[in-house]
C-alpha cells in the first residue's frame, strides 16, 4: 500500500477548508461594502470629477483636449496627468454598463473590495504555511472586514479600491511563484505591479526591489534566481513601457506614467500652515496665470517647490512632519482630494496594527524573512513615495491589509513561539548512553 494516497484527501481538505475560511471572511466584507456602495447618493466631487472626465471620452471612443493640443483617442487613454489605471477601470464600467453610470462602478468596487480580503486570507496562508498560516491570514482578514475608512472607498470614484486589489494580487503572484519556482507567475506578478503602479505610483520603488528580492532568494538556485529576476524587469517594462510610448507619442518628453508630479510635490508645501517664507512660495494662481501647458505647467510647480526648499531648508522638518502627521492621524474628517470630507473614526485599527507590524519585526525575524521583506518593501515604498512627493489620509487605506498581517503575525508567531518553547521544555531528556 502506498504511503503517499492518504496525502492527497488530506490535502483536498485543506484547500477545502481555505476556501471555507475564504467565504467566510469574504461573506463577513461583502454586506457592509454592498450596503454602503448601494446607499451612496453624493455627486462626485474634487478628484472623482476628473477620473470621470477622463473615463467617458474614453468609453466613447473620443479623444481628449489638454492644454496644449488635441488628443486622440488611445487605447491607453487620451489624457496624460494622472495615471491611466483608474480611469481606466471606469471606462470600462461605463461601456459595459453605460456612460457614467456611478453606480455601476461603486456596485463593482464593492465586489473587487470583498475579494481582496479573500487574497488577505491567501498572503497570510502563502507566508507562515500550515495552521499558523491560516491564524495569520483568517486575523487579518477579518481585521479589514469591517474596517469602517476602508469600506467608504467603495462608493467613491477614487483608485483606493483597484490599486489595493492590484498589490494584494502581486503579493500573491509573488508568493505562489517563489513556492513553486514558476518563472511565468513570476512574469504576471511583475505585470500586476506595474499595472498597480498605472493606477497609482506608489509601490514604483518595488519594481527595482523585486529584482533583488529574487537575486536574494534562499534555496532558489541562481541559475533560477536569474530568470526571475529577468522576469521581474520584464513584467514591469511589458505594463509601463506602452504609457511612457503614448506619452512620447503625445508629448515628445519621456514621461514615464503621468505629468501630475510637479503639482503633488508643490502641494506638500503649500498645505503647511507655518512656512517661514510663505511669500517666497509663489501661489497655484500664480502659476496658473502664466497659461503653460500642461508639461510646463507641472514643470514650473516642480521647480517652485525645489527652489523653495533649496532657499529655506529650515522648513524642511515642517514639510515631512506634516506628511507624517497626516500619515499618523486618525480621526474623522480630513481632506481626501483637497476637499474636506467627514470619513469615519480610526481610532484604534490603524495605530494597532501599525505598531503590530513593526512589532513584527522582533517576532521570530529568520522565520519567513524574506517572504516577509516582500511584504515589509510593499508597504515601505508607499510610506516612501508619501513622505517623498505629497501625503493624505487616504493614501494609508491600502497598506492597512499588509500591516493587518505583520501585525497578526506579531500575535500568532509570539504564541507558537511560546508553544514550542512549552513543549520542549516537557519533553524527556534523552538517555545517557555509555
Amino acid at each position: 500500500m502506498s504511503l503517499a494516497a492518504p496525502a492527497r484527501p488530506r490535502l483536498a481538505s485543506r484547500r477545502l477548508l481555505d476556501l471555507a475560511l475564504i467565504a467566510v471572511v469574504c461573506l463577513a466584507g461583502l454586506g457592509p461594502r454592498l450596503a454602503i456602495a448601494r446607499s451612496y447618493a453624493e455627486p462626485l466631487q474634487s478628484e472623482e470629477r476628473l477620473y470621470n472626465r477622463y473615463a467617458v471620452p474614453w468609453a466613447l471612443g473620443e479623444g481628449a483636449e489638454p492644454r496644449e493640443k488635441y488628443l486622440p483617442w488611445h487605447p491607453y487613454g487620451s489624457f496624460t496627468h494622472r495615471p491611466p489605471g483608474y480611469a481606466l477601470f471606469v471606462g470600462t464600467v461605463y461601456r459595459l454598463a453605460g456612460i457614467e453610470n456611478h453606480a455601476a462602478v461603486r456596485e463593482a468596487q464593492a465586489w473587487i473590495d470583498t475579494s481582496s480580503l479573500g487574497l488577505v486570507y491567501v498572503i497570510g496562508l502563502l507566508l507562515f504555511g500550515g495552521w499558523l498560516g491560516r491564524a495569520v491570514g483568517l486575523t487579518a482578514a477579518l481585521a479589514v472586514a469591517r474596517y469602517d475608512f476602508m469600506m467608504l472607498f467603495v462608493a467613491r470614484l477614487l483608485s483606493e479600491v483597484v490599486y489595493l486589489w492590484l498589490c494584494l494580487a502581486f503579493v500573491v503572484l509573488a508568493l505562489v511563484a517563489l513556492r513553486r519556482d514558476r518563472v511565468a507567475v513570476t512574469l504576471a506578478a511583475a505585470f500586476v505591479l506595474g499595472w498597480a503602479n498605472l493606477t497609482r505610483p506608489f509601490v514604483i520603488f518595488v519594481a527595482p526591489g523585486l529584482v533583488a528580492w529574487w537575486l536574494l532568494a534562499p534555496r532558489v538556485p541562481w541559475a533560477r534566481r536569474w530568470r526571475h529576476a529577468v522576469a521581474a524587469a520584464v513584467g514591469v517594462a511589458l505594463a509601463i513601457a506602452p504609457v511612457t510610448l503614448r506619452n512620447w507619442q503625445f508629448h515628445e518628453r519621456l514621461i514615464l506614467i503621468s505629468t501630475n508630479s510637479g503639482f503633488t510635490l508643490y502641494q506638500s508645501l503649500a498645505n503647511v500652515p507655518d512656512l517661514s517664507a510663505p511669500a517666497d512660495l509663489p501661489t497655484e494662481e500664480d502659476i496658473d496665470a502664466l497659461g503653460l501647458g500642461e508639461v510646463d505647467e507641472q514643470a514650473a510647480f516642480r521647480r517652485a517647490a525645489l527652489d523653495y526648499m533649496q532657499r529655506h531648508p529650515e522648513d524642511l522638518p515642517k514639510v515631512f512632519g506634516r506628511k507624517l502627521h497626516v500619515l499618523w492621524a486618525a480621526k474623522g474628517g480630513h481632506k481626501i482630494s483637497h476637499e474636506l470630507m467627514v470619513t469615519p473614526d480610526d481610532p484604534w485599527l490603524y495605530p494597532l496594527v501599525l505598531l503590530g507590524a513593526v512589532a513584527s519585526l522582533f517576532v521570530r525575524p529568520r522565520v519567513a524573512w524574506h517572504p516577509r521583506l516582500l511584504v515589509a518593501g510593499t508597504i515601505l515604498s508607499q510610506y516612501l513615495v508619501s513622505l517623498i512627493a505629497n501625503a493624505e489620509v487616504r493614501y494609508r487605506v491600502p497598506v492597512v491589509p499588509l500591516l493587518a498581517v505583520l501585525a497578526a503575525w506579531a500575535a500568532w508567531g509570539a504564541v507558537d513561539a511560546w508553544r514550542r518553547r512549552r513543549g520542549s521544555a516537557a519533553a524527556p531528556a534523552p538517555a545517557i548512553v555509555g
